[in-house]
């Protein structure tokens, strides 16, 4: 049953117009245009990673948003009441269905990134990247759910997960220093889950695990797929 259920979903899911533009052409071209622009080796390493989970956590947060409003509004939900299938698992086949796709874009990102100016990555740091891709499905797109659960339409979700995505990328280091930033700013970083999954993905990048990131993220990731579980409605 979780085969199909896990189907399904990905069917809908890698339909999805939004996926689309937020998780891979936008990424994708930032990439590419700003690699092209920028020569230095360590500005593109840490531009493939920022590419990498602005692609995570638009598909995670946005795009999960409108798809859960969709099925919403379709009463598709309501079948589950009928199913013996627990939320949590229904979550879970979820997340799994766009992990597949988020590999996929990160895969492509590493092949642009390789082909267009040789970077490299050591087997190492491939595992890492990958598990950062799955601790970040996990809590990312359980805080899409956590939105779209207290969302009432469309426009609120967008409202909702524009006010929540964007001050996670933008109160980061993902695309600049935070050095010379105001130390409200910088604390408020230190409580970002975009802020550690950067630092994770930049050691993965190098070969290297960066161990107090990788468990606090875990452990945001353990929280809000709780907070997602507990608040999903399927009326």
């Amino acid at each position: 049953m979780i085969r199909s259920v896990m189907a399904l979903m990905a069917k809908s899911i890698y339909k999805d117009a939004y996926m689309l533009v937020w998780s891979i052409l936008l990424p994708l071209g930032l990439f590419i245009g700003l690699g092209i622009y920028h020569d230095g080796a360590s500005y593109r390493a840490d531009l493939l990673v920022a590419s990498m989970l602005l692609s995570l956590v638009m598909g995670a947060i946005n795009t999960s948003g409108f798809w859960t409003m969709t099925q919403h509004r379709r009463g598709v939900f309501k079948l589950l009441k009928l199913s013996r299938l627990p939320i949590s698992q229904f979550i879970l086949c979820s997340i799994l269905a766009r992990l597949l796709m988020f590999v996929g874009i990160a895969a492509l990102l590493l092949l642009a990134g390789f082909l267009l100016f040789d970077m490299r990555i050591s087997a190492v740091g491939l595992m890492l990247v990958l598990a950062l891709l799955i601790i970040g499905s996990v809590c990312f797109t359980s805080i899409g759910y956590a939105i779209a659960s207290r969302a009432r339409d469309e426009g609120m979700m967008n409202m909702m997960s524009t006010v929540v995505s964007f001050p996670m990328i933008f109160l980061s280091t993902a695309f600049y220093s935070l050095d010379q930033a105001p130390r409200w700013i910088q604390f408020l970083s230190q409580l970002n889950p975009f802020e550690y999954a950067v630092r994770m993905g930049r050691s993965a990048i190098a070969g290297a695990a960066d161990v107090p990131s990788i468990a606090i993220l875990v452990a945001l990731a353990v929280i809000c797929a709780g907070i997602a579980i507990r608040t999903f409605r399927v009326e």
